[in-house]
C-alpha cells in the first residue's frame, strides 16, 4: 500500500483518464497509484494520481511534456485508436 505522504499530481473526473496518466508515469519508471471516491464500480467522479513526494517534479515534467488530449487519453487507456 502506498504511503499516505504521497502527493497528488493530477485529478480527473473519469477513471479512464486517470489510468492513462498512471500508465504514462509508470512507463517512465515512476511509482504511482490512483485514489478515488469510487465506492461502487462505475460510480466514481474524482480520481487522483499520486506519486512519492521526491518524484513530484519528475512527474510534473512528464505531464507537462506530454500534454495529452482527450482523444489520446482514450487511446492510451483502451489501446484502441479512435476514428477521426
Amino acid at each position: 500500500m502506498p504511503n499516505t505522504s504521497w502527493v497528488s499530481v493530477a485529478a480527473y473526473s473519469d477513471k479512464i483518464s486517470a489510468e492513462a496518466i498512471l500508465g504514462l508515469l509508470s512507463g517512465a519508471g515512476l511509482p504511482a497509484y490512483i485514489k478515488s471516491d469510487e465506492h461502487v464500480p462505475g460510480l466514481g467522479s474524482h480520481f487522483c494520481v499520486f506519486v512519492p513526494p521526491d518524484r513530484v517534479r519528475q512527474a510534473q515534467r512528464i505531464l507537462d511534456q506530454g500534454r495529452v488530449s482527450e482523444k489520446e487519453l482514450t487511446e492510451l487507456a483502451t489501446g484502441v485508436k479512435p476514428d477521426g
